[in-house]
């Protein structure tokens, strides 16, 4: 399983604090909104996702963490790169790497998400459904 994505992105004033420096807590919204533009680009919505079954699936977050290597500032453009990492029964890895326009590495990043099924009474860990299982093996040859 190695499937890369790639997302461009500029640097806005509202996430960099007051040296002009990105701060660190924006790289994890960065993280998860390349991950939904990656979802787009297989054709799902993470809002709309079901299982086999059609009951409706999420993906929460059981890990993650990002290690900074360089200062993304105000209005730089950058790069995301998504690697799908492993899939196990019920989990998804994925690795995140920042570059600036120079491929200079400014951070990496790790996500760990978990498939789940909402019911009334909350959710519950599932296998990832084939299909998606399936969407992702087949981009991942197609690279």
């Amino acid at each position: 399983m190695n499937y890369h994505f790639k997302q461009k992105r500029k640097a806005v004033f509202s996430e960099t604090d007051l040296a002009g420096i990105v701060h660190f807590a924006s790289f994890f919204p960065y993280m998860e909104d390349c991950e939904h533009s990656f979802y787009r680009s297989l054709g799902y919505s993470v809002t709309e996702m079901t299982d086999d079954d059609g009951m409706p699936i999420g993906w929460p977050r059981i890990n993650v963490s990002c290690e900074y290597q360089k200062p993304l500032k105000f209005e730089e453009d950058f790069n995301i790169h998504l690697l799908v990492s492993e899939m196990t029964d019920k989990t998804i890895s994925y690795e995140f790497n920042f570059f600036n326009n120079n491929d200079q590495l400014l951070a990496k990043g790790t996500v760990v998400v978990v498939c789940v099924r909402f019911s009334e009474s909350g959710m519950k860990s599932v296998p990832i459904p084939d299909s998606i299982r399936k969407t992702i093996n087949d981009a991942a040859l197609q690279k």
